[in-house]
C-alpha cells in the first residue's frame, strides 16, 4: 500500500477506491452530495481584451472510503455543471443528468458488494 508521501500529488479516482474496497469485508462508502458555486473568467473575442466572469455551479459527490482502520480517504467527482442564471427547467434537466450518472457509479459500487447509502441531487 502506498504511503501518504508517495500519494502526494496523485489524484485517486473512484475506480481506485472501488478496487481498494473490494477485498475488504468492512469497507463502505459514505456519500456526500453538494452544489458548489465557482467563477469562470473568460476572454470573449468580441470584447477588447476585457475578461468576463461567469458564475457556474458544480454538482459534486464526495465518496469517503471508511472501514480501513483509522484511515479515511475521500475522492470527489463532478457529475454536472451549469450556469447559476438558468431557468428552473434547465436546472432540473441538469440534475436529472447528474443523477443518471450517479446511478451508474452506484451500480458499480453494488456490483463490487460495497455498502453505501444512495443519495441524489
Amino acid at each position: 500500500m502506498k504511503t501518504e508521501e508517495s500519494r502526494k500529488g496523485y489524484k485517486e479516482r473512484l475506480e481506485d477506491f472501488i478496487a481498494l474496497a473490494k477485498p475488504r469485508k468492512n469497507a463502505q462508502f459514505e456519500v456526500n452530495l453538494r452544489k458548489q458555486i465557482v467563477k469562470q473568467s473568460i476572454l470573449p473575442e468580441e470584447t477588447d481584451n476585457l475578461k468576463v466572469e461567469k458564475n457556474l455551479y458544480l454538482l459534486m459527490a464526495d465518496f469517503a472510503l471508511v472501514g480501513l482502520g483509522d484511515e479515511r480517504r475521500t475522492v470527489t467527482k463532478i457529475y454536472a455543471f451549469g450556469d447559476i442564471n438558468e431557468t428552473g427547467v434547465e436546472e432540473k434537466v441538469i440534475r436529472i443528468i447528474a443523477n443518471e450518472r450517479l446511478k451508474m457509479d452506484y451500480q458499480r459500487l453494488q456490483d463490487a458488494k460495497i455498502d453505501f447509502q444512495k443519495k441524489f441531487f
